[in-house]
């Protein structure tokens, strides 16, 4: 049997309605780090702001635990 390892945010993207408020919050923050990330002028640039990383960060796993619980329900 193969196992499949996803990720947080793969779970929460194919699970949850993107066009609710708090996934394009989260999707929003997600383009924004990726963008700071991108202009970083090398890997020891600090980048991303430490507030914008945390509230990505507790967003993810509010809307993971969602994802987790409407899962679990539609199996159900």
């Amino acid at each position: 049997m193969k196992q499949t390892n996803l990720r947080k945010s793969d779970i929460i993207l194919h699970t949850l309605n993107p066009y609710d408020p708090e996934m394009q919050r989260y999707l929003s923050l997600s383009k924004r780090i990726e963008q700071l990330m991108n202009n970083a002028e090398d890997e020891n640039d600090p980048c991303v702001p430490v507030e914008l990383m945390a509230e990505f960060f507790v967003l993810q796993e509010e809307l993971y635990q969602k994802a987790l619980k409407k899962n679990k329900e539609e199996a159900n």
